[in-house]
């Protein structure tokens, strides 16, 4: 086993392609964008991979990976290294699924699933111009901010003021062509349709960067998915995504 970082990771890029969601999080760490590391079974033509990121979300792909070695690399190398003793981990393909199963079940870990969001330009498109919207009282920034702490590059956001407090921020964090997009508005401001104004701004950034919007989410966050659906993205299956906790 080889563990990877840097320009060295680009060697394993290809095996995840047969991701469909969550693109921009692993991309991410490819691109240089955000930190991370990948283990290998070679360094020059792995055949498997594992992909960690600084913010707990780990990536496993390819073929070939034994429950002895996926279990090796996440429990005594990749828990190891963070502070938060917590797994969270995906796969693309039904044996890789029931892979991590095997590693999961006899520690007590369990099955999450992350609600999925596609970006539509027409639902979009219907939604209007958000300058229209806006309070006379209010104002967007947009500027170059960190998607999160472990984020080694900023990255597109949008920041509603109003009466010269940021009320809520719509963050994005690139990678591979696509950006994620998180949101967080102050408690005392929600529900009054300050973060759908916030993300319609951002996207229209994005898509002037050539960036294609994604969303997704933990199934407890309902503002979040409701904001998603209101801004042009649409609910796609769920992704199960294997956790564990200490």
């Amino acid at each position: 086993m080889y563990k990877l970082t840097g320009l060295k990771m680009k060697a394993a890029e290809s095996l995840f392609d047969t991701y469909k969601n969550n693109i921009p999080v692993f991309k991410s760490v490819f691109d240089g964008n955000c930190d991370g590391a990948v283990f290998v079974d070679n360094e020059n033509a792995p055949t498997w991979a594992v992909l960690t990121t600084a913010d707990y979300h780990t990536f496993v792909a390819g073929n070939h990976i034994t429950k002895e070695v996926l279990d090796n690399i996440l429990f005594n190398h990749v828990l190891a290294a963070q502070k938060e003793k917590q797994l969270i981990v995906f796969a693309p393909s039904e044996s890789l699924q029931s892979l991590l199963g095997s590693v999961f079940i006899p520690r007590k870990g369990f099955i999450v699933p992350r609600k999925m969001f596609l970006f539509n330009h027409e639902t979009y498109n219907k939604v209007g111009n958000w300058q229209e919207k806006m309070p006379d009282n209010a104002k967007i920034i947009i500027l170059k901010e960190k998607f999160a702490p472990s984020c080694l590059n900023d990255g597109w956001a949008a920041k509603l003021m109003l009466e010269g407090i940021c009320v809520s921020t719509a963050v994005s964090m690139a990678g591979g062509g696509y950006a994620e997009i998180g949101i967080e508005t102050n408690p005392d401001f929600r529900g009054k349709g300050y973060a759908t104004l916030a993300v319609l701004a951002l996207i229209e950034r994005l898509l002037h960067e050539s960036l294609i919007p994604c969303w997704s989410s933990w199934p407890e966050r309902k503002a979040s998915q409701a904001v998603a659906q209101k801004v042009g993205f649409i609910p796609q299956p769920d992704v199960s995504v294997w956790v564990w906790e200490e």
